[in-house]
């Protein structure tokens, strides 16, 4: 590969120690120098590739810390309910989609997903009777956009063995009419997999490598070069997803560095997984094994999120707890003990201590050097609850894009006081714990840049509210960035080849339209990503 010999902008290394450097100098996949302009001229030769920054924005390539990519891809066949904001325009949303279907990639099922109540005018939850209406014919699913909790059709229920009589399952709830006992439709937690495992999954596993290339695609162009993702539960087998990551590696396809999230929700399913003898660490700087995941309460949106006191707005729940404390523990403590990080899924402050004190309780039992235990999204905290994350040296995977939808909604389901101490990500930096930045994706878009915006102004894409919401809890723009280079890069172990631009590291780069920390912060939403290179070569360019 010739050199690369990039010049002439804000290049911000996100090494403290030396912020920004004048020029940056790549061969054979690395970053062979970076420093004064002068200097790096006379390292060049004529086969060197210069490439003039004209004032924008040199990084290192985005790292996002928890998403959904192969779910992501999939989406494209499933319909896209975000943007609808009632239930009328559900239904003409799934009778357009049927009468323009062209690929039944779920058989004869009908996957949707990302409508949100919370938009609705009376905001009151959709029935399998508004669904029965327009398809009755074949089974419809189609999930929140938290991803907690699903509407299904008649026929759905009817094909998973729904009906009055079904119980509860463990850690979910089935919604029924008040005075029927009938199902509504909606299903909660760990019950609307009694729908969604009926589903028909994709098998063929070069359609399942080609919806992942398409992936890594859209995400190189909002300059991700490295994807933590949690892909297990979208296919029939789980070593489908493993095999397609390899094949694509193998050709030489696969373009952003992937970091697999495991997640294998009982003791049975991972004393399975076990028997590959996978560790955390195990492959290499294109594909690599990550945690095990578990979700281990729902959503702040779904009123499932686990909390210590009931809902503000409605006092009859706590929201949901899918696992007793001593089935948890046993599966994290199977997972620990066979070499695998940990992280768990929870959003709420009940979830976050029930977790919390199987962390505390394994680092006693087993210690471990260096576990790097990991919440997901920790949303709904306590000053006590972060005092406990940097005790253990918890790491909190946050999503900043969640605020523009959460915003509306959070203050109505936890009250102000609680609301104090939830989405505190300022709060939680000065107190020295641990972030990461990530998207969730598809539960919101992946683009890090919206990421940014959202945690630097604390307003929704519009702009709103003035002044921020919450705006004491607003990161500065450069700490912002480190949430998605430096410290997710961190949350895999891989702080020492990625995420910061210094000489030895991998030549992850992203170039920005504009110069990031000039430009006014409601402007930032608006850069884009004009190139990004994985190992110094382009992978995407505008």
């Amino acid at each position: 590969m010739s050199k690369k010999f990039l010049y002439n902008g804000s290049i911000l290394t996100m090494d403290d120690k030396k912020r920004e450097v004048e020029s940056v100098l790549i061969e054979n996949s690395k970053i062979v120098f970076c420093g004064d302009y002068e200097k790096g001229l006379n390292l060049i030769d004529e086969n060197t590739e210069k490439i003039d920054l004209n004032g924008r924005t040199l990084l290192p390539g985005f790292n996002d810390s928890h998403l959904h990519l192969f779910n992501y891809s999939l989406s494209q066949y499933k319909v896209n309910l975000f943007d609808m904001i009632s239930i009328t325009d559900i239904k003409n949303e799934l009778k357009s989609f049927r009468e323009n279907e062209e690929l039944k990639v779920f058989g004869d099922w009908i996957v949707g997903f990302g409508w949100n109540h919370i938009y609705f005018e009376d905001k009151k939850l959709p029935s399998k009777e508004d669904i029965d209406g327009i398809i009755d014919d074949r089974p419809v699913f189609l999930s929140r956009a938290c991803g907690h909790i699903c509407l299904v059709n008649s026929k759905a229920l009817e094909l998973a063995g729904i009906d009055k009589d079904t119980e509860d399952p463990k850690g979910g709830r089935i919604d029924r009419d008040p005075n029927t006992g009938e199902p509504t439709g909606i299903l909660r937690e760990n019950a609307l997999y009694l729908v969604y495992d009926k589903i028909p999954m994709l098998e063929d596993i070069n359609k399942v490598k080609e919806l992942i290339y398409i992936g890594i695609k859209k995400a190189n162009e909002v300059g991700l070069t490295s994807i933590q993702t949690d892909d297990f539960s979208h296919v029939k087998f789980y070593t489908q997803i493993i095999d397609a990551y390899k094949l694509l590696k193998e050709e030489g396809n696969l373009n952003a560095r992937i970091n697999l999230q495991m997640l294998l929700k009982d003791t049975d399913k991972l004393k399975e997984f076990l028997k590959l003898d996978i560790k955390t660490g195990d492959g290499d700087a294109n594909l690599r094994f990550g945690p095990l995941k578990i979700l281990a309460d729902g959503s702040l949106g779904s009123r499932t999120a686990a909390l210590e006191e009931p809902y503000s707005d409605d006092e009859s729940t706590y929201g949901v707890l899918i696992y007793k404390d001593e089935e948890i523990y046993e599966v994290l403590k199977m997972a620990h003990t066979n070499g695998l990080q940990l992280a768990v899924h929870a959003i709420g402050d009940r979830c976050m201590n029930q977790i919390l004190d199987i962390y505390a309780k394994l680092t006693k039992e087993y210690p471990k050097e260096d576990p790097r235990y990991r919440i997901i999204h920790a949303q709904i905290a306590s000053s006590e609850i972060f005092n406990r994350f940097k005790t253990l040296d918890v790491i909190a995977d946050v999503q900043p894009i969640f605020m523009k939808t959460d915003m509306y909604m959070a203050e109505e389901r936890v009250g102000n006081d609680r609301l104090k101490t939830s989405y505190a990500w300022k709060t939680m930096m000065d107190k020295g714990i641990h972030l990461s930045g990530s998207s969730d994706c598809p539960i919101e878009p992946f683009d890090p840049i919206l990421g940014i915006y959202s945690v630097v102004t604390r307003k929704d894409l519009k702009e709103n509210p003035k002044g921020g919401w919450n705006s004491n809890e607003c990161l500065d723009i450069y700490d912002a960035l480190k949430l998605y280079t430096t410290n997710s890069a961190y949350s895999t172990y891989e702080e020492n080849i990625k995420g910061k631009i210094e000489e030895g590291m991998l030549a992850d780069l992203v170039i920005l339209s504009d110069d990031i920390m000039k430009i006014e912060e409601e402007s930032i939403k608006d850069i884009r990503v004009d190139m990004t290179m994985l190992g110094g070569k382009v992978v995407f360019e505008r």
